[in-house]
């Protein structure tokens, strides 16, 4: 998970090289930009030809909060053995109107709003960290949001 605001840019990234035989990896990568900031995934899979029935599945997620921001994905994939499986997604989306309404005719600000659905965006990875550092993510994401968006 990657959150930038105000002017920042964040260049990240992965890479996964697949050796073994009947190898399998998923990569997630969550990126979410505020104000006029700019979020930049570069995710490299390499298929050795020894890795026969290598699977891979890469998913690559941005949430845009404004209209200045942007979010950039560059796959690289390389593959070297016929049998293997490499898959690459990767999603751009906006938080709609028709959400926040939803969510203030339920008594949310929009801070508030933006921070429970940026939240449900970033969930399927947090629910794969320990409950002590899902808790303090949350906290983090909260607080670097406060001030960012509107």
């Amino acid at each position: 998970v990657a959150l930038t605001s105000k002017h920042q840019q964040a260049d990240t990234g992965t890479k996964m090289i697949h050796i073994g035989r009947n190898t399998t990896s998923t990569i997630v990568s969550k990126g979410i930009s505020a104000g006029h900031a700019q979020n930049t995934y570069r995710g490299q899979v390499k298929v050795m030809r020894s890795a026969t029935g290598a699977r891979n599945h890469t998913r690559c997620d941005s949430l845009l909060l404004g209209p200045d921001c942007g979010a950039h994905t560059f796959p690289y994939i390389e593959v070297s053995n016929d049998g293997a499986q490499v898959e690459h997604e990767a999603t751009t989306s906006r938080i709609g109107e028709d959400q926040l309404f939803y969510c203030r005719q339920r008594g949310l600000n929009e801070e508030d709003a933006t921070a429970m659905i940026v939240n449900g965006f970033c969930r399927d990875v947090f629910d794969d960290l320990p409950m002590e550092f899902a808790v303090e993510a949350n906290a983090l994401l909260r607080v670097s949001l406060e001030g960012a968006v509107g």
